[in-house]
């Protein structure tokens, strides 16, 4: 079944709307706000919202990437939503597209998608760490789309992302994991934010601010269950049982991490999850959260009753050495500033240190070391690469500021490669856990990285 792409249909003004008769396969990039209607064995999808009724008849197929506001009447065919109101957090953002140096794609259904595997996965409430500026991804959107997939409890760094949170979700639950400093109590009663604590003596001053102000907001305590973490050690948390039961400031949650299969055992991870458990039975059944997303998939038994998913929901693989089961969110592409040839011998200037080694076309590509994209780990490793032409190229050098060269000698064709094209940096062919293994770094630190000099487009499909 092929699909016609229309433009949404318009109405002139003063003039009432006219049902949408659909009587082929149509695809529609945008919002419509006509009553619809779907003829016989048609396939409809509509990449925005319908905003008017909708009728399906028999054999037909409607796919809505947004909500639909009016009445349903289904005669035997089949409708898919499948961003629950999603699209309405679309938006764009950084500078516009003809003065950036590229653009990033944002793909918020994937963002939905990711954290639905997750919960699926999980046997407990699943929060969403949005720390970092969501992973660089962008606070507002991100957490706009997590809010309509269900997420109630979100993890930032720091009070001003918590601020940002707050003004998206007045009712979510919000952790600030950078801890309680002198001074700052206010700040957290007036966001309505919760602080996570790390010793005794910032549990203290706590104890002090909620006595005087009366407080209820509460609070996370962060326990160190592993080797050489943050926080306060169960045996400590433990002594401190009784005096947390016996006064009114409001432990919310017990915290801690649990240690990944590749840097402690299964015994030490089950010796994790016994102690928090063990505490929380202590504190009269204070909810308890350890595992975050590769804990999700790893140790079913640490999922307790809250996982906090983070970089899963990013589409960072939380399972390293099997297939990525999550959904890729990020694409990002810039542009080809100019294509120069190299004779042998010949050397780059700047920052990219390379020697051409044979006769050799580079293309200059307009993002670099302050846009984020990842160093090599070497100079002349190559393992570093993006997309040119549809084949991978490698980078040769080091990035500079504001420029990345690809060697596209070896394309088929040489307009693969042009000025005025462009390269994809991450996305089909090339994903961020890519870039990650070759710069030996985390897929979360490629992607928290990625500056705002692009052109961002937050999108739902």
């Amino acid at each position: 079944m092929s699909l016609t792409t229309a433009s949404a249909p318009k109405t002139e003004a003063g003039q009432e709307a006219r049902p949408l008769l659909v009587s082929q396969s149509l695809d529609i990039p945008s919002s419509i706000s006509n009553d619809t209607i779907v003829r016989h064995d048609c396939l409809l999808h509509i990449r925005g919202d319908l905003l008017g009724s909708l009728t399906i008849e028999r054999g037909a197929k409607v796919i809505v990437e947004g909500t639909i506001e009016g009445k349903i009447i289904n005669r035997g065919g089949s409708l898919v939503v499948n961003n629950r109101g999603i699209a309405a957090c679309a938006r764009l953002d950084g500078p516009p597209d003809a003065e950036a140096c590229g653009v990033l794609r944002i793909n918020l259904s994937a963002v939905a998608a990711n954290w639905d595997l997750l919960t699926q996965r999980s046997q407990a409430e699943c929060g969403a760490v949005v720390k970092g500026n969501a992973y660089g991804c962008g606070i507002e959107p991100v957490v706009g789309t997590l809010l309509r997939v269900g997420c109630k409890t979100f993890f930032v760094s720091n009070i001003p992302e918590a601020r940002r949170v707050r003004s998206v979700s007045p009712d979510a639950a919000i952790y600030v994991f950078d801890g309680f400093y002198s001074g700052i109590a206010p700040v957290f009663a007036e966001v309505d934010a919760r602080p996570v604590i790390y010793s005794a003596a910032e549990l203290a001053e706590w104890e002090i601010f909620v006595a005087g102000q009366q407080w209820p907001g509460g609070y996370a305590l962060h326990v160190d269950t592993g080797a050489a973490r943050r926080g306060i050690s169960l045996q400590d948390a433990a002594a401190l049982a009784p005096r947390i039961r016996s006064s009114n400031h409001g432990l919310k949650l017990l915290l801690s991490r649990l240690d990944s299969p590749g840097t402690s055992s299964e015994a030490q991870r089950d010796r994790q999850i016994t102690g928090l458990r063990e505490l929380r039975r202590l504190l009269d059944g204070v909810p308890a959260s350890l595992a975050t997303s590769s804990g999700i998939f790893s140790s079913p038994k640490a999922h307790l009753d809250l996982v906090r998913a983070g970089s899963a929901v990013y589409g960072i693989n939380p399972t390293p050495g099997s297939t990525n089961p999550m959904r890729p969110v990020l694409e990002l592409r810039a542009h080809i500033l100019e294509v120069k040839t190299l004779a042998k011998g010949e050397t780059l200037a700047g920052q990219f240190g390379f020697t051409a080694r044979r006769p050799t076309q580079l293309a200059l590509v307009s993002a670099g070391r302050a846009d984020g994209f990842p160093l090599p780990i070497s100079a002349k490793d190559q393992k570093l690469q993006v997309i040119v032409g549809n084949r991978r190229c490698p980078v040769i050098g080091r990035p500079s500021l504001d420029l990345v060269a690809i060697d596209v000698t070896d394309l088929p064709e040489r307009s693969m490669a042009r000025r005025g094209g462009m390269a994809t940096l991450i996305g089909e062919g090339i994903s961020v856990d890519d870039l990650a293994a070759a710069t030996q770094q985390t897929g979360r630190e490629v992607i928290a990285c990625l500056g705002g000099r692009f052109h961002r487009v937050y999108h739902a499909n």
